[in-house]
């Protein structure tokens, strides 16, 4: 596991390919970091697999 790790994934509004740089150091996290694309406000939520690497998903704030 590094300290940093990052994703890629589709903003939940506009569809556009965002990268977020994941802090494993912080452990399990949910928080709302803004599209870099439209700027809407997205929910991130971050989760670790067996092999402790982290993984987001992301979601409208309003759902």
């Amino acid at each position: 596991m590094t300290m940093q790790d990052y994703e890629t994934h589709d903003c939940p509004y506009c569809g556009e390919p965002v990268t977020l740089a994941l802090d494993a150091s912080a452990g399990d996290q949910s928080y709302v970091e803004d599209c870099q694309v439209c700027c809407r406000p997205m929910m991130v939520v971050v989760a670790f697999d067996e092999a402790d690497a982290p993984h987001a998903r992301l979601r409208r704030e309003d759902e």
